[in-house]
């Protein structure tokens, strides 16, 4: 085992207990989405923004995108276009205050926009999961990226030949796309039945074909594009919240796209 590999483990040791506790009740779930919102989205903004130091606006952002999560749980659950609108707006309007300068103008509304819809809206999705469906279905759906990406791992680093996008994430493999949704079958179809024999809870087996298809879809999608954005940027990580897996972003990248797709998959057929 490399020094690397020992540290991200431990790493994941100590993270992994933490963010698994905070799925013991809805409100701590709402506090541990808002803080995840936070630390990524701030990873993102001063990623693409510091160069123009205005640390000011991206404080407001980064309020403003942790506060969705927060607000759209505890009052506007029924709510959550009308909430997302006026806190978008909200942070468009005080751009147009603050940023003078018309040709870095666009950066800043780009920025923001992609960090409402990819970071604190996607994420969001964790809360009606919990809400609606329960705690053992949104608890797998974070636990889903993570077996996801240790099969995809081992697979396209044993088999991995044909690679998915030599542009953006040239380490990735068809092999390891195929072998990561196989691993996750098997871990999802065991969820189930463990779940469905020590609760109360009545999953449909099947589910765990299309829950470990879209896991492995999206999660890979949802990688790449974190990984575009890294390259954009000429960055191996955006940001060093965890060493040995770089930032919170890195480590929910895949995460901010299969929730969001759980959820409307349980919506059609639950």
């Amino acid at each position: 085992m490399t020094k690397e590999t020992k540290v991200r483990l431990i790493s994941a040791l100590i993270v992994a207990p933490f963010v698994v506790a905070c799925f013991i009740s809805y409100q701590s779930l709402i506090g541990l989405v808002s803080a995840i919102v936070l630390l990524a989205s701030s990873e993102l903004l001063f990623a693409t923004l510091k160069k123009y130091r205005k640390n000011g606006i991206l404080v407001v952002y980064i309020a403003l995108l942790s506060a969705f999560p927060l607000l759209f749980g505890i009052w506007f659950l029924e709510q959550p276009m009308e909430l997302l609108s006026v806190l978008y707006i909200i942070g468009i309007v005080f751009t147009l205050f603050v940023v003078k300068n018309k040709e870095i103008v666009m950066e800043f509304f780009g920025v923001y926009s992609i960090s409402f819809i990819y970071i604190s809206m996607n994420l969001s999705f964790f809360i009606p999961l919990y809400k609606f469906y329960g705690a053992a279905i949104a608890l797998l759906t974070l636990t889903l990226s993570w077996a996801y990406d240790s099969f995809a791992y081992f697979f396209g680093l044993s088999f991995g030949k044909h690679k998915l996008s030599k542009v953006y994430s040239p380490n990735k493999s068809y092999e390891g796309l195929l072998g990561g949704i196989f691993g996750t079958f098997v871990y999802t179809l065991i969820y189930f039945v463990i779940v469905n024999n020590f609760s109360s809870y009545s999953i449909p087996l099947w589910y765990s074909i299309a829950f470990a298809i879209i896991t492995g879809v999206m999660d890979t999608a949802g990688d790449i594009f974190e990984s575009a954005i890294k390259r954009a940027y000429g960055l191996k990580n955006i940001g060093r919240f965890m060493p040995g897996h770089g930032g919170m972003l890195d480590r929910i990248d895949g995460l901010l796209f299969v929730a969001p797709v759980i959820y409307i998959f349980l919506k059609l057929f639950s």
